[in-house]
């Protein structure tokens, strides 16, 4: 999964109903060159927000296993699990 970062959240959604239990998704760019965890970059750019949000929906979501990897500009690798 990678496009525009403020609707990642919504390509996630429309993934997510298509998906089969066990399947995968990859969101690219989720560690955003780092701005998700810079303190002083502008948290009202639309495009970090939308990477925030995504990161905090997936997170908290008991229906995905997660596992961010540290590559560039980072992978998240979701398992559907019900």
């Amino acid at each position: 999964m990678d496009g525009n970062k403020r609707h990642y959240i919504a390509y996630y959604e429309a993934c997510m109903e298509k998906l089969n239990v066990g399947g995968y998704i990859f969101a690219d760019n989720t560690l955003w060159d780092g701005h998700v965890i810079d303190e002083h970059v502008d948290k009202n750019d639309l495009q970090t927000k939308g990477i925030l949000a995504f990161n905090d929906l997936v997170k908290n979501n008991p229906h995905v296993e997660t596992v961010i990897f540290p590559i560039r500009d980072g992978i998240t690798v979701l398992r559907k699990l019900h």
